[in-house]
Formats: structure tokens, sequence, C-alpha cells
């Protein structure tokens, strides 16, 4: 084991460095930069002005003269000056992380919380009304988007119940149900999509584990149903359902934008959408980054606890 992270480690430099050189290369093929977004050259202004500002900021520097520089400042730690926000980005990127975070972490909370005892009694109890009420839930979660749910709880909250979410970050541990209240809509829209994807996976590695040989033998022996369901059908139909949750957390850290553009959370996936419509390199950049990094050790994070679930896998 101690082998296979250590090799695991080592893959994810060169992987690192390949997906910077995309990511730097393609956010520099979308039209415009920085300074035309703001001062807008369409517009009729000054051209050497223009230019002095791009010197300033170093757009005018060559592609690879750049990706140097903006390599060594990570290295360093020094990740760059948000354009839009005139804040260094590792600054942003820590007063945006808690808010994605904890949408995130609740949302996957709520989702398992769902999705678990659907998934497992729609499977236990297969072609029952219990059944087809849970694949109806399923069906439906996963066909309404996040930014319609939103939007219905923002406008019938407000209008049935006066209830405007709060605006800035709400600290938890002063303020929980602020908190709750500015976090909650967001965590249960999320979480209804996520539990939705869930649901039907659980149920179909259930139906699958279930006419195993060795739950037969389980129950052949005499053990109580839920001992055979729980301790030897469920661990083992775990493995699709947490690669699937993986890559759900990977999603939430920064591809909850929709909902927090709508309910007005402040998190990486805001940023994220105005540093793009800004043309702030850096921001964009430094915010990829802390995906790409998130999604590596997210997957080796998966790959070793496969072991755990499954004695049989070794690597």
């Amino acid at each position: 084991m101690q082998t296979y992270m250590i090799r695991r480690l080592v893959f994810m430099v060169p992987t690192l460095l390949f997906v910077t050189v995309a990511v730097f290369s393609l956010i520099r093929v979308m039209p415009g930069d920085y300074i035309a977004a703001q001062m807008g050259e369409s517009r009729g202004a000054d051209a050497a002005f223009l230019a002095m500002l791009r010197e300033e900021l170093g757009l005018n520097e060559p592609a690879p003269q750049q990706y140097v520089k903006w390599m060594g400042g990570i290295m360093t730690g020094d990740w760059g000056t948000s354009y839009w926000q005139n804040k260094p980005v590792t600054v942003v990127i820590r007063g945006a992380m808690p808010a994605s975070l904890q949408l995130g972490l609740m949302a996957i909370i709520i989702g398992v919380a769902i999705s678990v005892p659907i998934g497992v009694i729609s499977a236990v109890r297969q072609d029952t009304p219990i059944d087809y009420i849970g694949r109806m839930l399923s069906i439906a979660g996963a066909s309404i988007p996040n930014f319609f749910l939103a939007t219905i709880i923002i406008i019938y909250g407000a209008r049935l119940l006066g209830w405007f979410p709060p605006q800035g970050y709400q600290n938890p541990l002063t303020d929980p149900w602020g908190n709750l209240q500015q976090f909650g809509p967001g965590a249960f829209v999320l979480g209804t999509s996520l539990s939705a994807q869930n649901m039907r996976m659980i149920r179909t590695t259930m139906l699958e584990t279930l006419r195993a040989d060795y739950v037969r033998t389980a129950r052949a022996k005499g053990l109580r149903e839920g001992v055979v369901i729980f301790r030897h059908a469920f661990r083992n139909a775990l493995i699709p359902v947490v690669t699937l949750l993986g890559f759900q957390i990977i999603s939430t850290v920064g591809g909850s934008v929709l909902v927090e553009q709508v309910l007005g959370i402040n998190g990486i996936g805001r940023n994220f959408i105005g540093a793009v419509t800004q043309r702030d390199y850096p921001l964009v950049q430094g915010i990829l980054l802390v995906i790409i990094l998130t999604t590596l050790m997210v997957n080796l994070m998966i790959d070793l606890s496969y072991s755990w679930l499954d004695p049989r896998i070794r690597y």
C-alpha cells in the first residue's frame, strides 16, 4: 500500500504539470483580456494607454514567459494578484473556500442520507410500491435542474414566508441560524440532485450483490436478514457508489456555480464566473489549480478506499 501511494504521488507531478499548461493555454484562447474587458477597446479607448496598462500587468509578455513566471510564483507560494479584486489570489481563494466546502459537505450529507436508505429499500423490496416510489423520486431529482429548483425556493420562500437568503458569509459558530438559512436551501438543492444519482447506483449494485453466491450462502447459514443485507451485501455494493461519490465531491467544490449565483453565496464557483467574465487570468488559474489538486487527491483517496471495502483488492 505504501509503495502504491508513493507511486501515485510521483505520477501526480507530470499530470499536474500537463494540466497547468492546458489551463494556462486555454484561458488565453478566449477573446480579449482584462484590459479589454474593463476599458472596452471597441468604444475608442486610447491604444497607447491600453498598451501601457498591459505592460504594467505583464500581459504583453510572451506566453511562455508568463507561464514560467506563474509557475515560479506557485513554487514560492505567490499565486499572483487578482486583477479584478486587487487582492492576492490565495487571499481570494481562502475567503471563498469555506463557503464552497460547507455547501458541498452539507449537500453530500443530505444526498447520502436520502439515497442510501431509499436505494437499499428499493433493492430489497424490488418491484413493490416502495421500489416504484423510490425510482420515481430518483428520476424526478435527476430531471429538475438545480438553478430552477433554487429559483423556486427563492421566489416562494420570499412570497409565502418572507424569507430572503442572508448576504455575506454567516459564520456557523457565531450565527448558526443565519448560516443555516444561507446554506440550507443550496445544500438541499445540490443534495437532491446528488441523491438521485446515488439512489439509482445503490439500487443497481445492491440488486447485483443480493444475487451473488456468498449472499445466498449467508442466508442458508441462518443469518438474520439485516446482517446479510448490511454486513455482506451493502459493503460490497459500495465500490461503484464510492467512485460516484468521489466525482460528486469534486463537482461540489467548484461545480455549484449556478446555486451559488442564484442564492448569493460567495464561494469558489461564483468567484470563478466573475473571474472568467473579467478575464482575470491569475484568479482563474488559481481556482482551476485548486480544483485540479482536489480532483487528484480525492481520486487517490477513492482508490485507497477500495481495499478497505473489498479485502480481495490489493495494489
